[in-house]
This record gives structure tokens, sequence and C-alpha cells, in this order.
């Protein structure tokens, strides 16, 4: 008693497929992400008191993962009280803008901008100035 036809039964076979692989993919994804969260707050636990470097890029981790966002800001926080480099402050830019803040991103990437430019006049970072521009536009489109 054959109820499905043969291109019936391969339909539910590649369907069955799919859920199974977006299933085992969701959990890898999952478990990469707590595993990055595990590895930065491991890294600031082993950190110095006075290591801004480790606390940013913890951070930064974090939020290109788009994971443990709150604990991250904190780490941004405290590698901002300990010394405002372009690197940290670019970064808590990019915490705002992950958190759909554009005003406060502007704020942080320009302030990442001025700070190189303070250091060296030839500073430049493309990355950074994009991300400036991007936000800035966010800015005044929210405005109208």
């Amino acid at each position: 008693m054959n109820y499905m036809s043969k291109n019936g039964r391969l339909i539910m076979l590649a369907l069955a497929a799919v859920f199974v692989s977006s299933g085992v993919f969701a959990a890898s994804t999952s478990v990469n992400n707590n595993r990055t969260a595990e590895k930065a707050r491991q890294a600031v636990e082993e950190a110095a008191p006075d290591d801004w470097y480790t606390y940013a890029q913890s951070a930064e981790k974090c939020i290109r993962k788009k994971v443990n966002l709150k604990e991250a800001k904190g780490w941004l926080e405290r590698s901002l009280e300990i010394r405002e480099t372009t690197f940290n402050t670019a970064v808590m830019g990019d915490y705002y803008s992950q958190n759909n803040l554009p005003e406060k991103a502007l704020e942080y990437y320009v302030k990442s901008l001025r700070i190189g430019l303070e250091q060296d006049i030839n500073y430049k970072d493309p990355i950074t100035h994009e991300k400036m521009m991007s936000a800035r536009s966010e800015v005044i489109k929210a405005s109208r």
C-alpha cells in the first residue's frame, strides 16, 4: 500500500532534512554564543585592574556576536574609566548602534575619531568614519 508517490516521498525527505539541519545549526550557534560569552568573561576575570584593552576587546567580541550585551556594556564602561582610546570609544559606538541608539553611537564614533586626531594629525580610521556617517544618517532620518 503505497500512499505517496516517489516525488512526494522525496519532498518529505528533503523537508525533514531541512528541519533537522536548521535545528542543529541553531543549537550549534547557541553553543558558540555561550562559548564567546564564557571566554570573554574569563578574559575579564583574569585581566589586571588597569587593563582597559581586555575589557574593551571582550566587550567587542560579545557585541559582534550579539550576546551578553548588558555585561559587555559594563566592561566598556570600566575600560573607558581606565582610559579613553580610539578603540574602546568606537566599540561603545558599536554597542549603541547595536541597540538602535544612533545618537549615542554617533557621539562615541565622533569621540573616537577626535581622540585619534588629537594623538596624530594624520590619523585615519575609515571603518569608524563609515560607521559615524551611517549613524549620522540615521539621526537625520529620525529627526524628519
